[in-house]
């Protein structure tokens, strides 16, 4: 990874923020410190204590994204404008219920010279390694997940389509999850998965493990594989789009997404959950079934009509054994999990 460390002075910083040359990527989490812990940041800048590195990168337009750090430059941006009054604080209680402008003019200007210390990663660094270099070395701030850094940095016409599945009564029906989860819009990342394992599948392939069916462009990276995928994914329906107006394959896929969810509502009592008051749909038994169950499906229509009741594979001991959570991006246990609920349902 290519970067370079520099130093910016808060006012620097400020300016160039306002003036919409930074900015914080759609895939980040709106703000979410709270007034306390703004005033608890600016605090220890008046103290002195050293400031965590912020990391920007520079898009081909020469903007620069910030990729880690929006929170503490964001605060420092309202408490420059007056938006942010102290409270709370400790170690410095006289500066409780004072804006910026209440500071002496040599305080104020102490604080706006006060710098950053900046890693500029290249302009060749993806999207995807990106957030992984985020994600280990993230100071303490609130990660972006992969379906949200996915909705932000691939805008197109299928991540408006797993946008609109996801929240579609049929999948909400069968997806029983907490609030928490639908915020962090774990359906989306199911809708995800479920086209990208799908359309990804071969089934005239033998796999090295040395079963019917394989996953060729899956090398146990999935992240890189999703977002692969989504790309492709947002290149060829835009394509078709701009040809015709329309995109047989989103048709395609929709439908077969639909049909998929019609199918698991009838064979399968408690959906994708393991009780009728299931509140859980672990990502492993999600794959397993839609995807296995839409394979199935591919190769006999009819089963749709003949909708098996599905209960005693979920219940058997092989299943409960490839829906393990351990090694779960394993591609051998993905394309296990996948295969078994494929095979039981053929011979249905």
């Amino acid at each position: 990874m290519k970067f370079t460390v520099t130093e910016y002075s808060f006012e620097f910083i400020v300016q160039k923020l306002k003036a919409d040359r930074y900015y914080v990527p759609g895939y980040q989490r709106e703000f979410v410190w709270t007034p306390a812990k703004q005033s608890k940041f600016i605090e220890s800048v008046f103290m002195g204590l050293p400031i965590p590195f912020v990391f920007f990168w520079q898009d081909e337009e020469g903007r620069m994204e910030i990729v880690d750090g929006s929170q503490r430059i964001r605060t420092i941006r309202d408490f420059m404008d007056d938006k942010v009054a102290l409270r709370g604080l400790e170690t410095l209680p006289a500066a409780n219920g004072l804006r910026f402008s209440d500071f002496a003019p040599s305080r104020r200007l102490m604080f706006s010279e006060k710098s950053l210390r900046v890693i500029i990663l290249d302009n060749s660094t993806d999207a995807v390694t990106r957030t992984e270099m985020f994600a280990r070395i993230n100071t303490g701030g609130t990660t972006a997940n992969d379906a949200e850094v996915r909705r932000g940095s691939l805008p197109g016409p299928f991540m408006d389509m797993v946008i609109e599945l996801a929240d579609s009564p049929e999948f909400v029906e069968l997806t029983p999850i907490s609030r928490s989860l639908v915020d962090k819009r774990e359906r989306e990342e199911l809708v995800t998965r479920f086209f990208a394992y799908l359309e990804s599948f071969d089934p005239t392939l033998v796999a090295s493990d040395g079963g019917n069916g394989d996953i060729p462009s899956y090398k146990e990276e999935p992240r890189r594989f999703y977002f692969s995928f989504v790309k492709e994914a947002n290149d060829r329906i835009s394509s078709e789009i701009e040809q015709d107006d329309t995109s047989p394959t989103a048709d395609a896929m929709r439908e077969e997404f639909l049909r998929t969810l019609q199918f698991v509502n009838a064979v399968s009592p408690n959906g994708f959950t393991k009780s009728q008051t299931g509140n859980q749909v672990p990502r492993v038994r999600f794959e397993s079934i839609a995807v296995g169950s839409a394979l199935a499906l591919r190769a006999d229509p009819d089963l749709l009509l003949r909708s098996p009741d599905i209960t005693p594979l979920l219940e058997s001991a092989p299943f409960k054994e490839a829906t393990k959570s351990d090694a779960a991006n394993v591609k051998s246990k993905l394309l296990g999990r996948i295969r078994l609920v494929r095979d039981w349902l053929a011979e249905r």
